[in-house]
């Protein structure tokens, strides 16, 4: 406690709140006993004097909890979703947060409570500018802290990667030795030791925007053996390119476009504002690869490239931007995910699912004929094909997400306050391209539940609903049914999945379909369709039903 008070970790006018922590046991402001738990109690006083809240033990009431409450603790409050970061934006607010945290590494120091280790790697950091605040640099050196702990105690990490072929049984026992020294940090730190797995730092890259992308993408290819790209280019996309980040903040679509063979490859990525002390702007690291992926899908390769995120970049904004690229087959990255400890967290393995670029188009020209794009003009038809190959998509229904009004799109929040089931009706006409054709609709399921009325034909037909607050009533689709049949008009609606809707936020799709192109959907797995006509209690039976007839053919097979 003292060395603390000495080192001006915390103030002289505040030793009272200093003591008072020291000797309650509420963890809310308990000291702590290790270096990791002071650093974190540091943190939370470096918050309170940042929000101005009161640092007088006298203004704390402590609750001293009951035997009930001893035996029954009550639950622990909701995370905070949010969390405001007040990043210096000025020349002068820059230099104050790097002195203060200049300063504060040497005090940790000087008080103990950073090894030599942890020392030397974050004093260069808070020479360069990469913390933002104090607080951030206290809540780093944390994280890092368990990240190293993490692979401290990683021991089934190098058995797991000798028997997946990645290591040889000497360089496992090495890394297993510098495992248990505590050699690594951050889990990006292992790639080095591992086949076909690579740091990518962005201060190691020109500036500008085009040299740096076509550096990195050539890194990157060096990781898949015998591919090679030619007539590389990239460029920001204007608003009126359909850009994805309109009003994005510090961010802008960026398109890459490059050769490999006869066969030309776009994306869409996102170009970020630099944050750090050199300002450097950087491509979106989750994303810009996954053209490599498609390049292997279409391939046939069983290898994809994984991401693996640096615990030090994940915690600094503006700090060294580094990542990690691995590649793998499916088999060894759900192997080494199995791997709780291992504490490599690779991430995006769903581009195993990446379809290939054949079957894509297979699946548009399939959509092409049953009539799902016969209502663009050409000029959007062609949009839609060229925002298409800049996609990477894991199914074949995911062509119709770049198809504005392919399907119905019933709306509600935030677009509207509340569902309405004549709004739904319009969207279901609109759906079936004027096969069904409401009139004299009388809606009384606004405000609460009710009836429903419409004619179509000559004959009325009506139905008692619930308010649609949720999700629209089946009983509206079991009497749509019923009109279309009476009026002999082939076809039936089908609820298809959110995802492909143009909107955002609450969003019910569907499509109206014929025998045929139900059949023929079905067939080639166009389309997830829900009958919108069944309850969610017959929904669920019919899931468990095809659930258990694919077990049973899965044990059939071994």
């Amino acid at each position: 406690m003292q060395d603390l008070l000495r080192t001006g970790l915390v103030a002289g006018r505040h030793q009272r709140w200093l003591l008072f922590a020291d000797t309650t046991r509420r963890d809310e402001y308990s000291l702590g006993r290790t270096p990791q738990e002071v650093r974190s109690w540091l943190a939370a006083y470096e918050r309170r004097q940042e929000e101005k809240l009161t640092l007088n033990p006298d203004s704390v009431q402590l609750h001293i909890p009951t035997e009930e409450e001893l035996r029954q603790p009550p639950p622990p409050p909701p995370p905070k979703l949010t969390t405001a970061i007040q990043l210096p934006s000025t020349p002068a607010a820059k230099a104050l947060a790097r002195t203060q945290t200049i300063q504060l590494t040497q005090q940790l120091w000087q008080a103990g409570l950073l090894t030599a280790a942890e020392y030397r790697r974050n004093l260069p950091l808070a020479k360069e500018g990469a913390f933002y605040s104090r607080r951030n640099l206290l809540n780093t050196v944390n994280a890092l802290a368990r990240s190293s702990q993490g692979l401290q105690t990683s021991d089934e990490l190098p058995p797991m990667l000798l028997r997946l072929g990645l290591l040889t049984s000497t360089q496992a026992q090495q890394l297993t030795q510098d495992l248990r020294a505590g050699e690594f940090a951050d889990q990006v730190e292992l790639l080095p030791r591992l086949p076909h797995g690579r740091i990518f730092n962005r201060q190691h890259y020109p500036a500008a925007m085009l040299p740096y992308l076509e550096q990195l993408h050539r890194d990157v290819a060096k990781l898949l053996p015998g591919l090679h790209f030619t007539n590389f280019r990239a460029r920001v996309l204007t608003p009126s390119e359909m850009s994805s980040c309109l009003g994005c903040e510090g961010a802008e679509d960026v398109l890459v476009q490059l050769q490999i063979g006869t066969r030309q490859y776009t994306h869409r990525s996102e170009w970020q504002r630099g944050f750090g002390p050199g300002g450097l702007a950087e491509i979106d690291d989750t994303r810009f690869y996954h053209l490599f992926n498609q390049v292997l899908a279409d391939q046939g390769s069983p290898h994809r490239l994984v991401y693996v995120q640096s615990t030090l970049a994940q915690h600094l904004i503006g700090g060294p931007e580094r990542f990690g690229l691995w590649r793998l087959t499916a088999a060894q990255a759900e192997a080494l995910d199995t791997l709780a400890a291992s504490a490599l967290n690779l991430e995006d393995y769903e581009s195993f699912d990446i379809l290939p670029t054949d079957t894509v188009t297979a699946a548009l020209r399939s959509f092409t004929a049953l009539g799902f794009l016969r209502h663009l003009t050409p000029a959007q038809r062609q949009a839609a094909e060229a925002r298409l190959r800049q996609a990477r998509l894991t199914s074949r229904e995911g062509v119709l997400q770049f198809v504005p009004g392919s399907v119905g799109e019933y709306r509600g929040d935030p677009d509207y306050r509340s569902w309405s089931y004549a709004r739904l009706l319009q969207v279901l006409r609109g759906a079936s391209k004027g096969s069904f054709t409401p009139t004299q609709v009388r809606d009384g399921c606004q405000h609460a539940d009710g009836t429903l009325g419409f004619q179509l034909g000559q004959r009325a037909y009506h139905t008692a609903l619930y308010q649609a607050n949720d999700h629209p009533d089946p009983r509206l689709f079991q009497l749509i049914q019923r009109a279309l049949r009476d009026q002999h008009i082939p076809g039936k609606l089908y609820e298809v999945s959110s995802a492909l809707a143009q909107s955002r936020g609450q969003v019910v799709c569907y499509v109206f379909l014929s025998p045929a192109q139900e059949r023929i959907i079905r067939q080639q797995r166009l389309l997830n369709l829900t009958d919108p006509t069944l309850t969610d209690a017959q929904r669920y039976a019919e899931e468990e039903t095809a659930d258990m007839a694919a077990d049973s053919v899965y044990l059939r097979g071994q």
